[in-house]
């Protein structure tokens, strides 16, 4: 058994140290572009150790899943570019959690870096381009604020021990509030017996100025568990319509971004409590953010990522 750290809740050192070489903060409260001022490629950030041990799913684990270009096969190539968005067909099926992940789990999520994969659109071009996913504070829901600091935040994730469904509501309110730093979702209206793929949130009143209520649209989702090295891997395309204050008085801003996340769970055996051999996972989340076919720069990358972000995962069952 490895040894724990201090506080088991928390990312450890050596998870922090693999991506702090590309780590950036981000302190603009409005606007997240500052980030990109400075030149990381996606070679330097593989250079850096991020693909193989935060951003993409361990080879072995894609040796054993079947399927050509499956979603486990995909996150191994290491390849962003890969990464293309979902067309829209039939509505996709709400996501069922697998046993190993269900309970409610206290994760610790850690901002561990960002590539720009685009070989057509240039790394100056995308940073003067304030309507790409993640450049504005909430134009990502379940990550607000990306990038602002360091330190690692907790949120609560909670699966039905039955039927492997998420609470939604419970995960993104605690997932936007902890990302934020305070309190700001009034409430999350979701139904998914009503509907699985649109959910609600509305915020409490001058929280935030970009955002007074977000509208979800889930577009797809896959998923592909691997009994042999015990990971899952999930994904969910979502359209993200924001409505807030405009800068003129009297008329509404209503904002669309486009972005899909990638989330690989590993079941821990070797990091372990000593009261449940099961209560803890470790993982990590890929979001790839796409232009809007709205999006002057939309027909040069029209399906491929224009950025991604990575966090590594820790979750402690509670």
């Amino acid at each position: 058994m490895s040894s724990m750290p201090k506080n088991r809740n928390s990312i450890t050192q050596q998870e922090k140290n693999a991506s702090s070489s590309v780590r950036s903060s981000i302190r603009h409260p409005t606007t997240r572009r500052g980030f990109c001022t400075s030149s990381i490629a996606s070679s330097s950030l593989i250079a850096a150790g991020i693909s193989s041990s935060s951003l993409f799913l361990p080879k072995e684990a894609a040796s054993a899943a079947a399927g050509t270009m499956s979603l486990a096969t995909k996150l191994s190539k290491r390849d962003p570019t890969v990464l293309t968005n979902s067309v829209f067909n039939l509505p996709p099926s709400v996501q069922v959690y697998p046993e190993f992940l269900r309970g409610k789990w206290k994760v610790t999520c850690q901002y561990s870096g960002y590539l720009f994969p685009s070989q057509k659109i240039t790394k100056e071009r995308l940073m003067g381009n304030a309507q790409i996913p993640g450049f504005q504070k909430c134009s990502i829901a379940t990550l607000p604020d990306i990038g602002k600091d360091d330190e690692p935040y907790e949120y609560t994730l909670s699966i039905d021990e039955t039927t492997g469904l998420e609470d939604r509501a419970l995960s993104l309110r605690t997932q936007i509030d902890a990302n934020l730093g305070y309190p700001a979702v009034s409430k999350v209206l979701y139904n998914p017996n009503n509907n699985a793929n649109r959910v609600s949130i509305v915020f409490d009143e001058y929280r935030t100025r970009n955002a007074e209520r977000i509208e979800l649209f889930v577009n797809g989702r896959e998923s592909e568990y691997i009994p042999e090295t015990e990971v899952f891997v999930c994904s969910e395309y979502i359209r993200q319509v924001t409505f807030g204050t405009g800068s003129n008085v009297g008329i509404p801003r209503q904002a669309v971004s486009n972005y899909a996340h990638f989330w690989t769970w590993r079941k821990n055996t070797n990091m372990t409590t000593q009261d449940d051999p099961a209560s803890i996972v470790t993982g990590n989340l890929l979001t790839a953010a796409y232009l809007d076919p709205q999006d002057a720069m939309f027909f040069e990358e029209p399906s491929r990522p224009v950025v991604v972000y990575s966090h590594v995962l820790k979750g402690v069952k509670i």
